[in-house]
């Protein structure tokens, strides 16, 4: 039996930009595996799939019929394929206390060892989120056995007070999965992909942590999916070319802890914020 492989201070990492389909988990979980099976071809020590890559994005009512629980069979050829690298999946999570959370699921070594579920679910614009999915509580790392991960799902990341909130104590990596639309223009990169290539960029160099994006691709519904994946290291450099912007790919970037810390001396930005400022706003608008 395959098992994961000692931690290492440098390993790959693998961003899987697929196009997933609506309702249809045995069509998107081929699509799993044969990233997988690509991405360990590459040497990576971590994959990383898009926000709901199991079940598709534009569920709505749907959301209800496609939730999983961490037991459901579709879920098993998943943790036998992380016994040799972990994988990070995005799913409907069905709640025990009842609800479904927008939640991306960690495994490593054939197990669960640990779930971000979204904490801003928009409401504004094509999205509908608050209406099928319960909020998560908690921003928490998820450790696996190369490190610690900030895990966040899409419009987490639009709040960059979470990329602050993880550089406190500061994680070894943020890894940010999404499913993000674009408009139709002219060019390479559609404007979406732009955008957060600009957010991905601002996370990583305030926070001084390389960032991992991980964005689907294909139509859904008549909505266009951007891609554009990519990976920025804590100073703003690129760590591999971003993605195609409508192609399905692996893209693998290196990840560094010494390339990490060498940052962080450089540039101790974290370590001088200031947490009283944010205590007095807190306390100015409950007043």
């Amino acid at each position: 039996m395959k098992t994961i492989p000692p931690a290492t201070d440098e390993f790959p990492v693998a961003l899987a930009q697929i196009a997933t389909r609506p309702g249809q988990p045995r069509h998107n979980l081929r699509r799993h595996l044969e990233a997988i099976s690509r991405a360990r071809s590459a040497g990576a020590r971590l994959v990383v799939f898009p926000e709901l890559s199991l079940s598709g994005y534009l569920l709505n009512h749907g959301v209800a019929e496609a939730a999983m629980t961490l037991d459901d069979p579709l879920l098993a050829p998943l943790r036998e394929a992380s016994r040799d690298l972990a994988i990070l999946v995005g799913l409907p999570l069905r709640e025990a206390g009842g609800g479904i959370s927008n939640a991306a699921v960690l495994l490593e070594g054939g197990r669960v060892c640990g779930i971000h579920r979204k904490l801003y679910l928009p409401t504004y614009g094509m999205f509908d989120e608050g209406r099928f999915f319960v909020a998560g509580r908690r921003l928490e790392p998820l450790t696996f056995n190369f490190g610690t991960l900030g895990v966040l799902i899409c419009e987490d990341a639009w709040h960059l007070s979470s990329s602050v909130f993880l550089s406190h104590p500061p994680v070894d990596a943020i890894i940010v999965v999404a499913g993000g639309p674009s408009e139709i223009e002219d060019g390479p990169v559609p404007a979406g992909a732009r955008r957060w290539h600009w957010l991905v960029g601002a996370m990583a160099i305030t926070s001084v942590t390389p960032v991992y994006f991980a964005n689907r691709c294909g139509w859904e519904e008549g909505v266009l999916f951007g891609g554009g994946s990519w990976a920025v290291d804590g100073r703003g450099a690129s760590l591999v070319e971003a993605a195609p912007a409508c192609q399905e790919t692996v893209l693998v970037a290196p990840f560094s802890r010494p390339a990490v810390a060498w940052a962080r001396t450089l540039v101790p930005v974290p370590r001088m914020e200031r947490f009283e400022l944010w205590r007095a706003a807190l306390e100015n608008a409950g007043a």
